[in-house]
């Protein structure tokens, strides 16, 4: 569960990149420290983020689902399709981030910076807590070596 929630943390902390990346680029163009930036972004969207949302769909989506709370399974579903509707808004973000320096001077940030961090809060303030609340210690390890099986790190014996 920390985890998760750390990843959303990292995830807050790109998006802020995002933000003051679109400002720096319109100062300074697509220099140095502007590519250093894009590739950390677009590094981690391109890996990590996508793991992030497996962890999400593949893992704890299924353990909640069998806790049987209607409304909890509501917002998970909700939430699971705002996968979708993200992924669409990063597309057209991608190619420009791995292209500078000669990206446009004008990076579209928006409306994927938005809808991540309004998301996120819904996962953060919904989604987690109860799930903290409901699953026990054999789920929450079954979900943690998921986890780092899909990241390819040898999980801890229990």
């Amino acid at each position: 569960m920390g985890l998760l929630a750390a990843c959303h943390d990292r995830i807050e902390g790109h998006c802020a990149t995002l933000v003051r990346l679109k400002a720096y680029v319109r100062v300074h163009g697509g220099d140095r420290d502007a590519r250093l930036a894009a590739e950390r972004v677009w590094g981690y969207f391109a890996q990590a983020g996508r793991w992030h949302h497996e962890d999400e769909e593949r893992d704890l989506a299924p353990l909640l689902e069998r806790e049987g709370d209607g409304a909890l399974a509501a917002a998970m579903a909700r939430l699971m399709a705002e996968h979708r509707d993200l992924e669409r808004a990063y597309a057209p973000l991608e190619p420009i981030l791995r292209a500078l320096p000669a990206a446009p001077i004008d990076l579209p940030v928006e409306p994927y910076v938005s809808r991540m961090r309004a998301h996120m809060e819904a996962e953060n303030t919904v989604i987690l807590p109860r799930a903290r609340a409901l699953l026990g210690a054999p789920e929450i390890a079954a979900l943690g070596r998921a986890m780092a099986v899909r990241r390819g790190v040898m999980p801890r014996a229990p």
